[in-house]
């Protein structure tokens, strides 16, 4: 009698611990197929996601976050932006974004090191430059991915070849102007320091004013400063992005603390160019964009609609870098000595950032 009373017991235990193990199966089932977070990727383990919790990704700051931009120069260039703070879409995203002049790129990577910009915009070479020197930024995006620049010359010269013995203005030594036209001066046969000699003279006015001194006979100028140069007398002789198929005129720079530290800034940043560059290349928004262009720029309606006719194929996909272009720029500005280290496309940039 008590073996089979033994017996009960074990198969009663036995039962017991077969729900218990049955019934916690099924919470932990529960508690794995729950709802995504924001920005959790989806998928099973089974088709390739890695097991376990995922980490939300902040799409933007929790509250209205004050941010400066460095911009190089006033031109169409940067519409973008200009129609982003007009249009509100900076605040869309979380951010009040003050857009402030700098006089080249060398000297806005410094205020971009310190901390006084999150982001700047402008030529990579100086980005490119810092880096290899050890700057911690990255370029994120671009906001054009051809050159926008023109090649001008004052009215006395007739050929290319003229140019020797004559100068060169570009904004300051190792900026992306320096390594432009130092490049497109090589690809006409002409030699740098030897058959030319290359000036700082400062921004695109700056440099028109050194063509009009004489201090140079040619430079390179972007719109609408362009107008401003023909309306003087001096002719346009080419375009960059007729020779340079792959480029970024207007890079996107990050510090690197911020992307470290409040990813999501970037993030916002990056979706906030993206809508406004969708907005400029709509053909319906284009008395708006241009009165917008007439506003930030201080121009005439006309002009601003040449030069954002000019600009429009320039304007990159969603704020996409062309990584071709910064390969070119990486590898002239080795050739132009400015590179301190060997460094390579990941090095310099990071596309996390792009709009989704």
């Amino acid at each position: 009698m008590r073996n089979v009373q033994r017996l009960k017991l074990f198969t009663f235990m036995c039962i017991s611990l077969g729900v218990l193990l049955l019934v916690a199966g099924c919470g932990s089932r529960g508690q794995t197929s729950g709802s995504l977070s924001e920005g959790q990727p989806e998928g099973s383990p089974g088709e390739g996601k890695a097991a376990g919790p995922q980490v939300s990704v902040k799409k933007m700051p929790e509250q209205l976050t004050k941010i400066k931009v460095g911009i190089p120069t006033q031109n169409i260039n940067f519409l973008p932006w200009y129609a982003a703070v007009q249009k509100g879409l900076f605040n869309k995203y979380h951010l009040e974004v003050e857009l402030q002049r700098v006089e080249g790129g060398v000297v806005g990577l410094r205020g971009l090191q310190s901390g006084d910009f999150a982001f700047l915009g402008g030529l990579p070479e100086a980005a490119i430059t810092g880096v290899s020197q050890g700057a911690n930024v990255k370029l994120i995006g671009a906001l054009t991915s051809q050159s926008m620049y023109s090649i001008f010359v004052t009215p006395d010269i007739q050929d290319i070849q003229e140019l020797k013995g004559k100068a060169g203005a570009v904004v300051q030594p190792g900026n992306g102007t320096d390594v432009i036209l130092r490049w497109w001066l090589k690809q006409h046969g002409l030699e740098p320091d030897k058959d030319i000699r290359i000036v700082s003279a400062g921004g695109n006015p700056a440099r028109v004013q050194a063509m009009k001194a004489g201090q140079a006979q040619v430079t390179l100028l972007s719109p609408p400063t362009d107008l401003q140069a023909e309306a003087a007398g001096f002719k346009k002789i080419g375009l960059i992005r007729d020779e340079l198929k792959s480029y970024n005129h207007d890079a996107i720079a990050a510090n690197g603390k911020m992307l470290t530290e409040t990813p999501e800034i970037a993030r916002a940043f990056m979706a906030a160019t993206a809508e406004a560059i969708d907005f400029i290349k709509d053909p319906s928004n284009r008395s708006e964009v241009i009165q917008i262009g007439v506003k930030a720029l201080d121009s005439r309606e006309q002009d601003v609609a040449k030069s954002l006719e000019f600009a429009l194929p320039s304007y990159g996909d969603k704020g996409r870098l062309n990584l071709e272009g910064i390969k070119w720029a990486i590898d002239t500005a080795r050739e132009a000595g400015t590179l301190t280290e060997n460094i390579k496309v990941e090095d310099v940039v990071d596309e996390q950032y792009y709009m989704e």
